[in-house]
């Protein structure tokens, strides 16, 4: 089986959190309070698409309502179009998921374009996100994680294709989400280890935009960092498809 490198980026809101009594999600108060900011997830996916169209790699964005509608996110079309929620919602816990799903969809489809996959805000989704996406014709999902040597598989109709989480060289347990990594905690090599102990099947990795510009423990990132940064998900990135990845995307 061949082996896939999945890279997905959750363009959303920065540094999203849950606001408490509220279904839309804040992002973290930097000062100013703790109303939805969107500056770095902008700026984040300008220099994401370039290192993107740099060494010739395309993403799977899954873009949240309310981001696509607050600037412009056509720059992804060129690459597989999902989208995530409309205002960041845990979708376990509104009441009205048909019309949060509904509404995110519809964002998506006359800002960027019509969404073919999904991913859940916080990765958490149950019997009726899926019912939704059904009913939405949306037959691909990447809502939770697995082990790597998990292929995607069938959720009550809907595709699955889980982010891949195990165990890196040390024996520690480790997620292919490339937080840790933006946060100082994880080196570049750690993923490309985690990757060279697959032996067939999809390699779904994921970011998000604002992750690249900013940092949830200590901020805005200076430029310094910010290139720091970007070299690193160049590193992780390629160094995966040198391990014999094929990069590709969910519905490639």
């Amino acid at each position: 089986m061949k082996r896939r490198l999945l890279f997905t980026v959750d363009l959303d809101r920065d540094v999203n959190m849950q606001v408490e009594g509220c279904d839309a999600a804040g992002s973290i108060d930097r000062g100013q309070g703790a109303s939805p900011r969107f500056s770095s997830s902008e700026r984040g996916l300008e220099l994401l698409l370039g290192l993107l169209d740099d060494i010739g790699m395309r993403a799977t964005f899954f873009v949240e309502g309310r981001t696509s509608e607050t600037f412009d996110c056509s720059g992804v079309k060129g690459h597989c179009v999902g989208f995530h929620g409309y205002d960041h919602e845990d979708l376990t816990r509104v009441r009205d998921v048909h019309g949060v799903m509904e509404k995110g969809f519809q964002a998506v489809s006359d800002n960027v374009s019509r969404p073919v996959c999904f991913r859940a805000p916080y990765m958490t989704a149950d019997d009726r996100v899926m019912a939704e996406l059904r009913a939405l014709g949306i037959r691909h999902d990447s809502s939770a994680y697995a082990d790597p040597g998990v292929q995607p598989y069938d959720v009550s109709g809907i595709v699955e294709h889980p982010v891949a989480k195990g165990k890196d060289g040390n024996g520690r347990t480790m997620a292919a989400y490339l937080w840790p990594m933006h946060e100082g905690r994880r080196p570049p090599e750690d993923y490309i280890v985690f990757a060279r102990s697959q032996c067939d099947g999809d390699l779904v990795i994921a970011t998000h935009t604002w992750h690249m510009v900013e940092s949830r423990d200590s901020g805005l990132m200076d430029a310094r960092r910010i290139d720091e940064n970007i070299r690193s998900v160049r590193e992780v990135l390629t160094g995966i498809a040198d391990e014999g990845f094929t990069p590709s995307v969910i519905t490639g």
